[in-house]
């Protein structure tokens, strides 16, 4: 990824934050955005700690208008953006006796339009370089889960747009995959010790992920020797996938 301009969405959260100072490590320019600026302030000085230029834009995801109008921004200051991380995450899961058209609404735009809007914004600046590596970031909900189908409707989503987006664009020099997270511990996560270590043993390999677990797989599909593959959707879920039927 060396001097490649990456653009990460949803870099304030734990995992868009272990994943933004795993581009810096390895030698891409990163453009950190989110809504939370405080957040974006304090992690871009950590990217720039890892040695690489960072850049910040503080907006609402969903605003499409904020999106174009940061998208026009990066490509006249950096000539292109070469890699595009979606890393959205907005769970609002409710059981559907309590879902109403809102809730299902919300959902999607939250979860699947900004995605849908930064994708849309980003790819013709792909298609004229002929070059680009678009990674999506989504969970394991998206088989289906219970009392939140809402939430799990949006995450579907993302799966068949990585594998949409991956066959229009593959003769291009662009490849769009995912990376769906298991059970991973952030600091949003209020869990005891007792609770964590139950959650852990739940899973084969016994232990929660780590987001540096989903870092370590973006950065993979974010680099030039990932350009034989596309349309792939890597679960990181400690084996979690393989046994669970997802219905308890």
């Amino acid at each position: 990824m060396k001097d490649r301009t990456a653009l990460i969405v949803g870099a304030a959260n734990d995992v868009g934050r272990a994943i933004s100072i795993k581009f810096a490590k390895s030698g891409a320019k990163v453009v950190l955005i989110d809504s939370d600026l405080k957040k974006l302030n304090e992690l871009a000085q950590m990217v720039e700690a890892a040695g690489s230029r960072a850049e910040v834009v503080a907006l609402d995801p969903a605003d499409s208008g904020a999106v174009k109008a940061s998208v026009d921004t990066v490509c006249n200051k950096f000539g292109s953006i070469d890699i595009l991380v979606n890393n959205i995450d907005h769970r609002d899961g409710v059981p559907i006796s309590e879902g109403t058209l809102f809730s299902w609404v919300n959902s999607l735009n939250e979860n699947i339009t900004p995605v849908v809007s930064f994708c849309l914004n980003v790819i013709p600046g792909m298609r004229k370089k002929q070059y680009g590596r678009i990674i999506n970031v989504g969970s394991l909900e998206y088989l289906g889960t219970p009392n939140q189908s809402n939430y799990c409707t949006s995450k579907s989503a993302i799966f068949g747009l990585t594998r949409s987006l991956a066959l229009e664009l593959a003769k291009e020099g662009i490849t769009v995959n995912q990376v769906i997270k298991g059970d991973i511990k952030t600091s949003a996560d209020e869990m005891s010790a007792d609770a964590e270590e139950k959650a852990a043993a739940q899973l084969p390999v016994q232990r929660l992920g780590q987001p540096d677990d989903i870092a370590y797989a973006v950065a993979y599909f974010a680099a030039d020797s990932s350009r034989y593959v596309t349309g792939q959707n890597l679960i990181v879920c400690g084996g979690k996938s393989i046994y669970s039927s997802m219905s308890a």
